[in-house]
């Protein structure tokens, strides 16, 4: 008997082994809770779309039916209603939450390995129970049941395996991504620096071998696309020149459709807009410029600064191989997502957790990012209570008086966050030589 308890303890002494089981623990609790505050009338649009493409084909869909995505998340849509018609007993609720927790859970995973080479198991282990049992993942994929994870899920794919140089898989979930969501497409040129980093390696004089992962990353986007849009244009293909522009004209489409659906400044979040001109048309001008160029403005000159200081780092490890770099590109794109959903237009309030999936990776860096990540994470959630209550209240949920304290209150909080991570990532990157000749990072 004592043999017995002691072989037990010895199992779940493993590390790993206590992973797994919290992970395990992880997913059984958030099928139970995906029994509850589910929102409505996202949840229709999912079942609907899921049971028209079941019951008239891919072909016909966007000509029968309004549909503001693109048409990679409508294949799972498919497939979940079939699964339904085959287990009816099956929780709705639960089996259309499904690949969104399953999402995260896999986000979890790859945050684990994306995180054991640049600072050991123990801190990859912690941050990725941490995303798992974030609150603020929960309340998106658990409780909302939206499908933000099921987004980024491949976005952090894609970027996990660009840094291991595995550029073909890299552009594949890089278009997945993309035929998800088209926010994914702010992500593109920083995934695509990862295939032109060999280029840097040969002091910017590029030539077959150097170019020869960004053709690979590019083609196989660009396949990957085109196989996502087929079956809904196959119907309609008349000529191999058909064959070819249908796909291009069906992304463009579906893009100006998602794009366009929604052209208020703030669609419920806590970012800027949100704070000074929440659901104000992104068209309004101050001092003759509209809100959408000002936004856009802002964050088209802070994504140059991220991405030239990512070049001159780049350059300054040259081919050198550095467990830092994989933790700066995480940095950035963490960056870049916040500064998107801060600044840009139309913006919901439940689009900044790919931001946290990156934030995630690098926490461990210092104790005032694991602070800095808890008041993220915490205003999201406040973020998403406010506007389930304001959408399911016809706006009488909260009072006007609070608002106009709580909005602009949440989004100082982000911006503080946002101006603490900025600067440490500039002053972190800055640190090195930028002379293409001094492939070494100088010491302070």
């Amino acid at each position: 008997m004592s043999s017995g308890t002691d072989e037990n303890r010895g199992y779940l002494g493993d590390p790993y082994v206590r992973f797994t089981l919290i992970l395990a623990a992880g997913l059984i609790l958030r099928i139970f809770f995906s029994q509850f505050l589910t929102y409505r009338p996202d949840f229709g649009a999912w079942t609907g779309w899921g049971s028209q493409i079941s019951s008239a084909g891919f072909g016909d869909f966007y000509e029968r039916h309004w549909c503001d995505y693109m048409p990679g998340y409508l294949y799972v849509l498919w497939v979940l209603d079939n699964v339904h018609r085959a287990l009816p007993g099956l929780s709705i609720d639960i089996l259309f939450k499904l690949p969104a927790n399953l999402a995260d859970l896999g986000i979890s995973i790859l945050i684990y390995y994306s995180l054991k080479l640049i600072t050991g198991y123990k801190n990859a282990m912690i941050a990725s129970v941490v995303y798992f049992f974030n609150p603020a993942s929960l309340s998106n994929s658990t409780f909302w049941g939206q499908v933000d994870s099921f987004h980024a899920f491949p976005i952090l794919l894609s970027v996990y395996l660009g840094l291991r140089r595995k550029f073909i898989l890299s552009g594949v979930f890089a278009a997945l991504a993309f035929m998800i969501k088209p926010q994914s497409l702010v992500i593109f040129p920083l995934i695509g620096f990862l295939a032109l980093k060999p280029i840097i390696g040969t002091g910017f004089r590029p030539g077959v071998r150097s170019l020869l992962p960004s053709f690979e990353m590019a083609g196989a986007a660009l396949i990957t696309a085109f196989i996502v849009t087929l079956p809904f244009i196959w119907d309609v293909v008349d000529s191999a020149y058909h064959l070819i522009t249908g796909p291009a004209d069906l992304i463009m489409e579906r893009f100006a459709a998602s794009y366009g659906q929604y052209k208020s400044s703030s669609l419920n979040a806590f970012n800027f807009w949100g704070a000074v001109a929440m659901w104000y048309n992104d068209d309004t001008k101050f001092m003759g410029v509209s809100y959408r160029t000002i936004g856009t403005s802002i964050f088209g000159a802070v994504y140059l600064l991220i991405m030239g200081l990512l070049i001159r780092f780049s350059a300054a490890l040259r081919d050198k191989e550095s467990g830092d770099y994989g933790y700066y590109v995480f940095e950035a794109i963490t960056l870049v997502l916040f500064t998107l959903f801060l600044f840009v237009t139309r913006a919901h309030e439940r689009h900044l957790l790919p931001m946290i999936v990156f934030f995630t990776l690098i926490t461990f860096r210092t104790w005032i990012f694991w602070y800095l990540y808890a008041i993220v994470s915490g205003v999201y959630v406040v973020n998403m209570i406010y506007s389930y209550v304001q959408l399911t209240t016809s706006y009488a949920g909260i009072p006007e008086n609070y608002n106009k304290y709580l909005i602009p209150g949440m989004f100082f909080l982000y911006l503080g966050v946002y101006i603490v991570l900025l600067i440490s990532y500039v002053k972190d990157t800055v640190k090195y030589e930028t002379s293409f000749d001094t492939p070494y990072p100088r010491t302070p």
